[in-house]
């Protein structure tokens, strides 16, 4: 499908649905979750008018693109079926040894290897995009052989190709070198940057932008009042060093007058991703089917005000200097 014909901004991620995936004792996923509980939401989500779902085949090494498999194999019996009203986008690179170690892997080996995999998982013919997985912010994109990639097009299995980054500075060296036509990159009411650093750069009009981590980890929704960093300190987020986590609910409460709009904290922070121009399309995760749905009703939150765009600015004027490259 074009991105043209996509109904609505709202997408869904769907790390959640890879569970809570440990290696080597680090945390990288989230709280448990069953494949029903995953097809419902899926469906539920697709059903709603969702069309864009972004996977890795990272997640749960591999759980979360076999459930939206599943969630294919069950939409398939449905009269309304057709693919190509569904934007699929999955990622590749990250790979776990059989010694259980994880390990970084872009070859056009890997890649071919990867796609086919991925496919299978997904109970699809094509990927309609396909993204390298946060890859090094130094990576050499420049003499990357892009061949390999432009046969899987030729051949039909993927749409279109590019790049999650880590940062909003690894996307611009994608962009210096003309990379793909996609990038995903962190964007939400704290960190704006996509605007700043990628929103003038002559190459912008080449690519389709997706906004990840639109709601930062959580941290944009009413708990963060009671300013109890206990209370995010769960699954993947146990990585986020304490001066982030506390950068994060700082910030947060800054914003409380969004919780006193309709729609709260969360339907106001989602409502200006999805109002940005600077974004194509949003993918909030979820892990549970409330979530959604209030997901969903950010999209009839009305247009934020330019006095409620000035007040989140000057409330957050800026990440922490420690985000800044150096």
């Amino acid at each position: 499908m074009n991105w043209s014909n996509l109904s609505y901004k709202l997408g869904l991620g769907t790390w959640q649905m890879g569970g809570d995936h440990v290696i080597n004792g680090i945390p990288m996923g989230w709280d448990a979750m069953n494949e029903s509980t995953a097809v419902e939401i899926l469906l539920t989500a697709i059903k709603s008018g969702i069309q864009f779902i972004d996977t890795a085949d990272s997640y749960g090494q591999g759980q979360a693109e076999l459930y939206i498999g599943q969630a294919i194999k069950v939409h398939k019996k449905d009269a309304d079926w057709d693919r190509s009203k569904l934007m699929i986008c999955t990622k590749f690179g990250n790979r776990v040894l059989d010694d259980g170690t994880m390990v970084q892997d872009f070859s056009p080996e890997y890649l071919v290897k990867a796609v086919d995999a991925s496919l299978a998982r997904l109970s699809c013919d094509y990927l309609d995009i396909l993204l390298f997985h946060s890859p090094p912010e130094n990576f050499d994109w420049e003499n990357y052989d892009r061949g390999p990639l432009n046969e899987l097009v030729r051949a039909g299995k993927i749409r279109e190709y590019g790049v999650s980054s880590k940062s909003v500075y690894g996307a611009k060296s994608v962009m210096d070198a003309e990379f793909g036509t996609v990038i995903e990159v962190i964007f939400n009411v704290l960190d704006r940057r996509v605007d700043t650093v990628l929103g003038n750069h002559p190459s912008r009009n080449r690519y389709h932008v997706i906004g990840r981590v639109p709601l930062a980890s959580g941290f944009l929704t009413d708990k963060v009042f009671l300013k109890n960093s206990s209370l995010f300190g769960g699954g993947y987020r146990s990585k986020i060093p304490d001066r982030d986590v506390h950068w994060f609910m700082e910030s947060a409460n800054k914003l409380a007058f969004l919780s006193e709009m309709k729609g709260g904290l969360t339907g106001n922070s989602l409502a200006y991703c999805l109002q940005s121009d600077c974004i194509d399309v949003v993918i909030p995760g979820v892990k549970d089917l409330s979530q959604l749905n209030a997901h969903l009703k950010a999209l009839d939150i009305p247009e934020l005000s330019e006095d409620v765009i000035k007040k989140i600015a000057d409330a957050i004027p800026s990440v922490p200097v420690w985000w800044l490259p150096t």
